[in-house]
């Protein structure tokens, strides 16, 4: 991945549209992503700040999270490498 590009992420909730947001990738790395997975899944929710504004969203309306790209360096206790074969 290169610097210049942009990590989406995207919050599918369990009741609601989609949350998309962009996040810079040197302030993702700034940010500790990839080392901060594990403590994050302790936490109630997820807190972003977006244009100024700062948004929780709790764990319990979120279905699931999707960065794409994928942060580098990941844990080793997160399955890297799959390939998506059904729905």
């Amino acid at each position: 991945m290169s610097e210049s590009e942009q990590i989406i992420i995207t919050i599918y909730l369990v009741h609601g549209k989609p949350l998309k947001f962009s996040v810079d990738p040197s302030a993702a790395k700034l940010m500790g992503v990839s080392q901060d997975l594990e403590r994050a899944l302790q936490r109630t929710g997820m807190a972003i700040e977006i244009d100024g504004k700062l948004m929780i969203v709790p764990y319990s309306n979120i279905q699931y999270v999707e960065f794409d790209p994928a942060p580098s360096g990941l844990p080793i206790t997160i399955i890297q490498g799959a390939k998506k074969i059904s729905d």
